[in-house]
């Protein structure tokens, strides 16, 4: 049975909102008492199920602890059986291999997983799963031209497009194509991103004229610490162009964010769930710079006692849920997310309802929750 706690669902001034509540959290592993969530799960939905499999956690300890990063194969099927009635169960397969921040689509064809990586770095593969009882059917498709993790994407009817990422030498500008009518071409290249970046949010949406993709926000790595971006930016197929097209905006004021969740809604929306604004990440990174220049132990020691205090204090994810409106090119807010919003995972439609399944909810610490909303649509 769902578990339904509403949350903040004000209306925007778009005049969509979301009634947040939680679907029955994901279970334990055979042979396990307890299920700590993963981050970066192939995720989506297919027919009745919705599917969560793979991902990564930290088994020993916090990472900066001594933690070590398990990636994970394993896939898990909730079904809904009746009103307000899901049942989770573990498919008989398990994935070709540990798999851990792909991008995922959920598409009439089934759920498409691209790249993401394990413990051999990034991966350049593609699969399609569909289900069948408690089956789960997996179809190579075209392998992308390069390895690339935690990158985005989007679909405009048949064709796949694919935006940024990490590949082995860190943030990456790749902008692909895959008609999936036309799978023998493989994936094309097509003008790469104005900027490299890995983490965005990436929406196919209607701009008023054609139905085009949208990058939003993410995060590079050019120096020292990572740079939080806030930028928009818009492909137009028809044009075959990139264009600047907003800043994501809260309270009036850009507003970075990285590896949050976001989904197409309505005739124009874009709705930007949570993110990591950055703050923190880049202190992490200023303090991981000291402590490899310190020059004795107890300098060293002081600032890891820092680091440890500030990552274990750590406040959680921006639980603002963000609207931008692709015609008028503007930005309201439609409310917040419960508590401990995830980042580092998806969100998809299932079941009429927008789901983000598992994630991470602080540095090292995931969630086994599985995070649903109604929209409502003032009349």
């Amino acid at each position: 049975m769902a578990l339904f706690t509403e949350n903040s669902c004000r209306p925007a001034a778009d005049g969509i909102s979301f009634r947040w509540h939680e679907l029955p959290p994901l279970p334990p592993s055979p042979g396990e008492t307890e299920q700590p969530g993963v981050a970066g799960p192939l995720a989506g939905a297919h027919g009745n199920r919705l599917l969560v499999a793979g991902g990564a956690n930290f088994a020993g300890g916090l990472p900066w602890r001594g933690g070590t990063k398990i990636y994970h194969d394993e896939i898990f099927l909730l079904e809904k059986n009746g009103p307000e009635n899901y049942f989770w169960k573990q498919a008989e397969e398990k994935l070709p291999f540990p798999l851990a921040y792909p991008v995922c689509l959920s598409l009439a064809q089934g759920v498409v997983s691209i790249g993401g990586e394990n413990e051999q770095g990034p991966l350049n593969d593609v699969l399609l799963l569909t289900f069948a009882g408690q089956t789960a059917n997996i179809e190579w498709l075209p392998p992308l031209p390069l390895p690339l993790s935690t990158a985005g994407a989007a679909a405009i009817d048949s064709t796949l497009f694919v935006a940024g990422g990490s590949d082995q030498t860190g943030a990456s500008s790749a902008f692909l194509t895959l008609d999936l009518q036309n799978r023998t071409l493989g994936w094309q290249k097509l003008p790469d991103l104005p900027e490299a970046l890995s983490h965005a949010v990436v929406v196919s949406q209607h701009d008023g004229k054609e139905r085009c993709v949208y990058v939003l926000g993410g995060r590079n790595k050019t120096s020292e610490i990572s740079t939080f971006l806030s930028s928009v930016w818009k492909y137009t197929p028809s044009a075959k162009t990139w264009t600047m097209e907003s800043q994501i905006t809260e309270a009036g004021q850009p507003s970075a964010r990285s590896a949050g969740t976001g989904i197409a809604a309505g005739n124009n929306l874009i709705a930007l769930f949570g993110g990591d604004p950055g703050i923190f990440f880049n202190r992490t990174e200023q303090l991981n710079n000291a402590i490899a220049a310190a020059t004795s132990d107890a300098e060293r020691q002081k600032l890891l006692l820092e680091k440890d205090s500030m990552l274990t204090s750590h406040p959680g994810f921006s639980h603002t849920v963000l609207l931008y409106n692709t015609v008028t090119k503007t930005w309201t807010t439609a409310g917040s997310l419960p508590e401990h919003p995830p980042v580092t995972t998806t969100a998809f439609y299932w079941d009429n309802q927008v789901i983000i399944p598992s994630g991470e909810i602080r540095p090292g610490v995931r969630t086994p929750k599985i995070m649903g909303a109604e929209i409502s649509t003032a009349k």
